[in-house]
């Protein structure tokens, strides 16, 4: 993933919380969306923790 692709996977992710606090919403979609939510969060989790571990590693270097 790149951080482009991140920031099209957050700014999704705000797509979906405003639609999903629309009133006029209707919840038969609801399995859909959070499904997507599901795979757009770990998408964004996995690079995170990518970036983490780099930046962990700098530890490393003596």
């Amino acid at each position: 993933m790149t951080n482009k692709e991140y920031m099209e996977n957050v700014a999704r992710l705000k797509e979906i919380e405003a639609v999903v606090k629309n009133p006029e919403f209707s919840l038969d979609k609801i399995d859909e969306l959070i499904e997507e939510t599901k795979k757009l969060v770990k998408e964004c989790y996995d690079y995170t923790r990518t970036l983490k571990e780099k930046v962990d590693s700098l530890n490393d270097i003596q």
